[in-house]
C-alpha cells in the first residue's frame, strides 16, 4: 500500500494541472463539448451530449429531438436562433411528411417510463408545409 501511496503523490505532484487540450480528449468537460447555442428557457449553453443537445444549466431543456425526430447540429443551431427549420420524415397518420418548424414558446412536459415520471421542457412548435410539387 505504501508504494501505491507514493506512486499517486508522485504523479499528482507531476500531474497537477491538465491543459484544456487534454481534457478535451474526454468529452467531459464544457471545453471539449461545441456550444450549439443559448437555452431559450435559461440563457446556458447548449452542447451536444450522448442523447442530443441539452442545456448546460440543468433547467430541463433538451433540444435533441422535435416531433420524435432526431435533430442535427445545423438544425438545433437554427432552431436556438429562433429560425424555422425542414424537417424531413415526420410521421403522420396517412405516412410520413416534411415540414417547417418554426419555434413559439417553450412549454412544460412530462411523461411515465417504466413507472418513472420523467420531466422537463421542450420547444412548442408552429408548423408550416412546403408547397407540393405537380407530378
Amino acid at each position: 500500500m505504501s508504494g501505491i501511496e507514493a506512486m499517486v503523490t508522485d504523479l499528482v505532484k507531476t500531474y497537477h494541472s491538465v491543459s484544456d487540450e487534454h481534457k478535451a480528449m474526454f468529452g467531459t468537460c464544457k471545453g471539449g463539448q461545441e456550444v450549439l447555442g443559448k437555452c431559450p428557457k435559461c440563457g446556458a449553453d447548449v452542447v451536444k451530449g450522448k442523447f442530443g443537445a441539452y442545456c448546460t444549466g440543468k433547467c430541463g431543456m433538451n433540444v435533441g429531438k422535435a416531433l420524435g425526430v432526431t435533430l442535427s447540429d445545423t438544425q438545433v443551431k437554427s432552431l436556438l436562433q429562433g429560425k424555422k427549420i425542414l424537417v424531413k420524415g415526420l410521421k403522420g397518420k396517412k405516412g410520413s411528411y416534411d415540414a417547417y418548424l418554426i419555434p413559439e414558446s417553450v412549454q412544460e412536459f412530462s411523461y411515465t417510463k417504466d413507472g418513472k415520471e420523467i420531466k422537463g421542457f421542450q420547444y412548442k412548435f408552429k408548423m408550416e408545409f412546403p408547397p407540393k410539387k405537380d407530378k
